[in-house]
């Protein structure tokens, strides 16, 4: 790869991290994480459409780079660990099922529109 593909690489990681973490502040509440799996599933959406639209190093700098950085599955699954582990287990369920259905089924979304 060259320098100016990893340095762009690297600012749409940057680009996608800062994303995540003001949607996050924006909908995040004490009740349900909104802002993650909103992040999640946005991110599934946009990354399927640039996996089909995209070629290349443009692909791997969406895909890979920014929508990469952008969700985040760690945060999610810490958030439901940590939900399992305070017992709040309705919560947990609504919030595992809600971001794994939404962001595959954004994912399939994104596939037919892309294609």
């Amino acid at each position: 790869m060259s320098a100016a593909v990893i340095a762009t690489f690297a600012a749409a990681a940057v680009l996608g991290a800062w994303l995540r973490v003001g949607l996050a502040a924006t909908l995040n509440r004490p009740s349900f994480p909104v802002g993650t799996l909103v992040t999640n599933v946005v991110g599934s959406f946009l990354a399927a459409v640039a996996s089909v639209r995209l070629d290349g190093s443009f692909a791997t700098i969406a895909t890979v780079g920014a929508l990469g950085a952008f969700t985040t599955f760690s945060t999610f699954a810490n958030e439901l660990a940590d939900d399992l582990g305070t017992r709040r287990l309705g919560r947990a369920g609504a919030y595992g099922a809600l971001t794994v259905v939404g962001a595959v089924g954004a994912a399939c979304l994104g596939l037919a529109v892309a294609r």
